[in-house]
């Protein structure tokens, strides 16, 4: 059901945001994904691994500190109140004030990098790191009650933001003029988990734009767990079963979809990029249950196209919008998934049957449903038709694997690549605009630097676009690809979280929040 309408919305703030997210909290909607016991391990070791200082100011790449001029921190009902002097900027013992250069000793042929260290205090649990953003000169990212954007080119800071409570979700990508729509918590208070705050951010200059509180309208429309996306000028917010629709430029309401009162229909999920899908189950429980698609017009909300899933099956992520490429799970036997394209129509394309065949693979590369959207799913990239999926490793979480690639016309293997010298390697993100064929990570381990690399679209010996630096080595691999990116011949990682007080990480290497690669 699609309700079109408008709200008031309270007037753009003046100044810059900063985030971060924090574990999601609240009613989970959806089927568990099943998690890996290799990645389970990998991501306690990581979890433990990062500890972090706490000031509001900027920090370069070199980890040295500059301040941010005009930066504003919102008070709990979106508007101004003063920030204050920058907190403990320099002060002694703070191991991100310190400069640290990590190409010295860097190697002919070694890629130029730059690191920026973490200079927030983080509560005990710590706080996770949320998508990547890249507009032209910045990547920024949100991190526990700030967002911030480095500049590409050295890694200084170009802008920071707060926000007064804890940021709940991020959208994976931009609006095509770099904007985006955060969502976040009122208070850092842990008794408030209501994800209820939505600000919008110019990712190019940091300047905040219009605020808005959403409502809990109960058990169908509340806030416990809330999710944002963005396909062209609209934001799509969406709480437990119902998502409305925003424009970007000023947040006016343009639609509502809700749960179906006869259909038994509710929403799990929605994915933004160039198309809008959203995902639903249909008659949990019942011998008719499954989950259906649906391409939507992101300024209506009339529907376009509907794909429905097998009986026994549901929808559980999102690997790709355009073409439409999503993961399906038997909801009887959660260790039989699949992947699944669909046309321009709503129909199905191809059928991935990932347990048959030589390799082994784990959803979303083992990460599991942490309460994240459901376009959150690492270990696989989409390009020119052809889906290209990461193998579990055959020795322990750490070694060697290789990457598939699979025709999305008929579901059937293309080629099989590895790296090389008992690396692991994994699908990356890339910003804008690539040459065929897909990027990958050779993972930092083992006393191995990291690499960049490309395989051509017809697979064979990759191409390895960024030898990254031997300083950098240890930093690099205590990040285990948390969050990767490739934009404008550049690779950006960071952890996927840090650790707060007394969690250890407290050195140069557990203090490390991104870094970058390039030539």
């Amino acid at each position: 059901m699609v309700n079109r309408e408008s709200e008031p919305v309270h007037q753009p703030v003046p100044g810059n945001p900063y985030v971060l997210p924090v574990p999601p909290t609240g009613r989970t909607r959806r089927i568990g994904v099943a998690i890996g016991a290799g990645a389970v391990a990998l991501v306690l070791i990581g979890v433990g691994f990062y500890a972090v200082t706490h000031k509001d100011g900027g920090g370069s790449g070199n980890g040295s500190r500059e301040p941010v001029a005009g930066a504003t921190r919102e008070s709990p009902d979106g508007g101004r109140e003063s920030a204050g002097p920058d907190r403990d900027a320099g002060a002694e013992g703070d191991a991100s004030a310190a400069v640290i250069d990590v190409n010295a000793g860097r190697k002919p042929g070694e890629a130029k990098a730059w690191v920026a260290m973490n200079d927030i205090e983080l509560p005990g649990k710590g706080a996770q790191l949320q998508d990547l953003w890249h507009v032209p000169g910045i990547v920024a990212q949100a991190e526990y009650d700030e967002v911030s954007g480095y500049r590409t080119s050295d890694g200084s800071r170009a802008w920071t933001v707060s926000v007064p409570g804890t940021v709940c979700d991020t959208p994976v990508n931009p609006t095509p003029d770099g904007k985006v729509v955060v969502a976040y918590t009122k208070r850092k208070s842990e008794r408030n988990t209501a994800c209820d705050q939505l600000r919008m951010i110019d990712l190019k200059t940091g300047e905040k734009g219009w605020h808005k509180e959403l409502v809990d309208h109960g058990f169908w429309d509340d806030t416990s767990m809330t999710h944002v996306s963005i396909t062209g000028s609209t934001v799509l917010v969406d709480q437990s079963a119902t998502m409305r629709a925003y424009r970007i430029g000023d947040g006016k309401r343009l639609f509502t979809t809700e749960r179906e009162r006869e259909g038994g229909c509710s929403l799990d999920g929605v994915a933004g990029g160039s198309r809008l899908l959203q995902v639903e189950s249909c008659a949990p429980g019942s011998p008719g249950t499954h989950g259906r698609l649906k391409r939507l017009d992101p300024r209506t909300g009339d529907v376009k196209w509907t794909y429905r899933t097998k009986k026994g099956w549901s929808i559980q992520k999102v690997h790709s919008v355009d073409p439409a490429v999503v993961v399906v799970q038997n909801r009887e036997e959660m260790d039989k998934w699949a992947v699944v394209a669909v046309d321009g129509k709503g129909k199905q394309r191809s059928w991935i049957g990932v347990d048959k065949g030589p390799h082994k693979f784990a959803m979303c590369a083992g990460a599991g449903d942490s309460g994240e959207g459901v376009q959150n799913c690492p270990g696989a990239a989409v390009a020119a038709d052809t889906l290209y999926m990461a193998t579990e490793p055959k020795d322990g979480i750490l070694g060697p694997n290789k990457i598939v690639a699979f025709d999305l016309g008929t579901g059937k293997s293309k080629w099989t690549g590895a790296v090389g010298g008992g690396r692991q390697i994994t699908p990356v993100p890339v910003a804008g605009s690539a040459r065929p064929g897909v990027i990958g990570y050779a993972r930092a381990q083992d006393g191995k630097n990291g690499q960049t690399v490309r395989f051509g679209p017809r697979g064979g010996k990759p191409d390895v676009l960024l030898r990254h630096t031997s300083s950098a080595q240890g930093m690099e691999a205590g990040m285990y690809a948390g969050n990767t990116l490739y934009a404008d011949g550049r690779f950006f990682v960071t952890p996927t979280r840090l650790s707060g007080k007394g969690h250890g990480g407290k050195g140069e290497e557990g203090n490390a929040r991104m870094l970058a690669f390039a030539r």
